[in-house]
C-alpha cells in the first residue's frame, strides 16, 4: 500500500475562506501534502480549477446546509441545494450522484467570546445513508475553547493547545453505528477558513491555512502510486476514503506518516476498512514513526494498550477494532492518530 496525505474541509474566497485557490495550494505545497480537497459552501466555483499543479492534487466538493446539520459533499458534480430543516434529502441528493456524504462537525461547544454563541451541530440523527463523520474538526474544536478574552489571546498564539482530540461522545456514536455492521467512515478536517478577528486594538488572523495543513490530516492508502492523471488519482483518493482506508491524524507536533495498523496471520495483512475471516492465530500489529501510547479498542471499548514504536496484540477474536495512539510531547500525552476499522467476521 501506498500512502498519502491531504486535508479536507477547506473554505476559499469562493465562500468564506480568506485565501484563493492559488494562495491555498501555495499553502498546502509548502505544507507537504500530497492532495487537497476544497468544500466551498453552497457552490463548486473551484471545480474548473480541480487537478495538479506543482505536484499537488486538488479535489472539488462542497459544503451543503446553514444554521446547522453541515454536510460535505465529496465526488459529485453537481451542486446540491440547502435544506437544512431536512438533512435526509440532501443525503439522498449526494447518493443521487453516487458521492461521498460527511457529516461535518457534529458535535460543538459554544463560546460566548466568539461568533454570539452560534454552533453548528447535527441535530438530526434520523438520517440514513451519509458514509462518513467528521469526529475531529480542528476550527470547531477551537472555538469551543475560547471562553474569555485572555484565553483567546492564548489560542491565538498557540492554536494547537485546543486541540485536545476527538470527542468522546462523537466517538461513541461513531462506534455505536459501527456495531451496527454500518461501515461509517472516520475522518477529520481542518474547517480552513483563516478568518480575521478583532481583540481591542489588535487585529490577527486566527488558525491561518499553513496551521490547518500542518494540523487534523487525512492519510490515505492506496494500492498503487499517484500517477498524474487526474481521473485515476481522484478515483483512488476518494475509494479510499469510501473504504475507510484510512486515518486521522494531528501531523503538528509529529507527522504521523509512516503508521501502520493492520491484522495478520502466518500467510495474509489486512488493513483498514478490510474484512477479516477469524481463525486462531490473528494478531494486530501497530508500528508508529515515533514513541507512542497505543490503544486498541473492540467494538467501542478498551482492549489493550502498549507503549512504544512496535505494538503486537494477540488473541484477536471476532469484533471490530480500530487505533488510537496519544503522542508524547513536552511531557504530555497528546491525541495523535485515530484510525478506521478492521472488521473481523
Amino acid at each position: 500500500m501506498f500512502e498519502y496525505t491531504g486535508n479536507m474541509h477547506i473554505h476559499s474566497r469562493y465562500s468564506d475562506g480568506s485565501a484563493t485557490i492559488s494562495q491555498i495550494r501555495n499553502y498546502a505545497k509548502q505544507a507537504g501534502l500530497d492532495f487537497i480537497i476544497v468544500t466551498d459552501h453552497f457552490n463548486m466555483k473551484a471545480a474548473s480549477q480541480e487537478g495538479y499543479k506543482d505536484g499537488l492534487l486538488m479535489l472539488v466538493g462542497m459544503e451543503i446546509n446553514e444554521a446547522h446539520n453541515h454536510y460535505l459533499a465529496l465526488d459529485i458534480d453537481q451542486v446540491v441545494k440547502n435544506n437544512t430543516e431536512h438533512p435526509q434529502e440532501v443525503i439522498d441528493a449526494v447518493n443521487q450522484q453516487e458521492g461521498i456524504g460527511i457529516i461535518a462537525h457534529p458535535l460543538e461547544y459554544a463560546s460566548n467570546f466568539l461568533n454570539e454563541g452560534n454552533v453548528y451541530n447535527w441535530v438530526d440523527w434520523s438520517v440514513e445513508g451519509f458514509q462518513g463523520i467528521e469526529i475531529w474538526n480542528l476550527l470547531s474544536q477551537w472555538k469551543g475553547s475560547i471562553s474569555n478574552f485572555y484565553k483567546a489571546l492564548y489560542y491565538i498564539l498557540n492554536p494547537q493547545g485546543a486541540l485536545i482530540g476527538p470527542y468522546p461522545q462523537t466517538m461513541r456514536r461513531f462506534d455505536d453505528y459501527q456495531r451496527q455492521g454500518k461501515r461509517i467512515v472516520a475522518c477529520g478536517g481542518a474547517d480552513a477558513h483563516a478568518p480575521g478577528l478583532r481583540l481591542g486594538p489588535f487585529y490577527f488572523k486566527i488558525i491561518s491555512y499553513p496551521f490547518s495543513f500542518r494540523s487534523i490530516n487525512m492519510h490515505t492508502l492506496l494500492p498503487q502510486p499517484l500517477s498524474g492523471n487526474l481521473a485515476t488519482d481522484k478515483k483512488m483518493i476518494y475509494d479510499a476514503l469510501r473504504n475507510a482506508s484510512c486515518w486521522v491524524a494531528n501531523d503538528y507536533f509529529k507527522n504521523s506518516r509512516g503508521f501502520s495498523f493492520t491484522l495478520c496471520d502466518d500467510r495474509q495483512i489486512w488493513n483498514m476498512g478490510e474484512d477479516v475471516p477469524w481463525q486462531e492465530n490473528l494478531q494486530c500489529k501497530v508500528s508508529t514513526p515515533y514513541r507512542a501510547r497505543v490503544k486498541l479498542y473492540k467494538n467501542g471499548e478498551l482492549a489493550a494498550e502498549s507503549e512504544g514504536r512496535e505494538h503486537l496484540f494477540q488473541g484477536i477474536t471476532r469484533g471490530i477494532y480500530r487505533v488510537e495512539a496519544y503522542l508524547r510531547y513536552r511531557c504530555k500525552y497528546r491525541p495523535w492518530i485515530f484510525t478506521n476499522s478492521i472488521w473481523v467476521n
